[in-house]
């Protein structure tokens, strides 16, 4: 590559990474207001970051045309090469971290008419966890340091044991009202289909 052409070819992916971390703000930001809005009441802000999951989607689609705008017109091979797959890779599953905001926040807004089945302070910390992962992951992303990304990885196995230990919770506690069984029941698809 010239050297112009590769100056060119270098602020493009330099803007690329940027747009990836944005997309994790924007994710991490839906997250966070989404458990906001359950743990504070407030319906408004739910409906807020259900409203602002099309600007996350807007954002991976840039990306995403990014990403094969760069493929296919620069060639790129070895580390440039990763640098867009992995981008491509990665804004995708940024945009679903911010579905699952928008499905949390949805999910509040169904329970406005029935009790909540498990203590908020549980969703709390769990959603702690898992938003810390996130900036870390974030990091990694920009520093590429493998052993911090194998932390992060590490870290999965402590959300994973908090989140078995919140279905014991909603399961006690359905046990001991009937009338929690419907939102309880509904609490144990959402949980398993955020965990995947």
């Amino acid at each position: 590559m010239a050297s112009g052409v590769r100056t060119h070819f270098d602020e493009r992916l330099s803007k690329l990474t940027e747009d990836v971390l944005r997309l994790g703000n924007l994710a991490r930001d839906a997250v966070r207001r989404g458990v906001q809005a359950l743990v504070t009441g407030d319906a408004e802000l739910a409906r807020e970051v259900i409203g602002s999951d099309t600007v996350i989607n807007a954002l991976r689609y840039e990306v995403e045309q990014e990403c094969y705008y760069l493929l296919a017109t620069e060639q790129p091979v070895a580390r440039d090469m990763r640098m867009i797959v992995s981008a491509l890779t990665v804004s995708s599953d940024l945009e679903r971290i911010g579905d699952h905001g928008k499905k949390i926040a949805q999910a509040y807004l169904r329970m406005l008419e029935s009790p909540r089945p498990i203590p908020v302070t549980t969703i709390e910390r769990m959603a702690a966890m898992a938003l810390a992962m996130l900036d870390r992951a974030l990091g990694v992303y920009v520093t590429q340091d493998l052993e911090e990304a194998r932390a992060v990885c590490d870290a999965d196995n402590e959300v994973d044991a908090f989140y078995k230990q919140t279905f014991n919770v909603i399961l006690s506690y359905m046990l001991e009202n009937s009338r929690l069984i419907g939102p309880g029941t509904h609490s144990f698809r959402r949980r398993t289909s955020w965990n995947g």
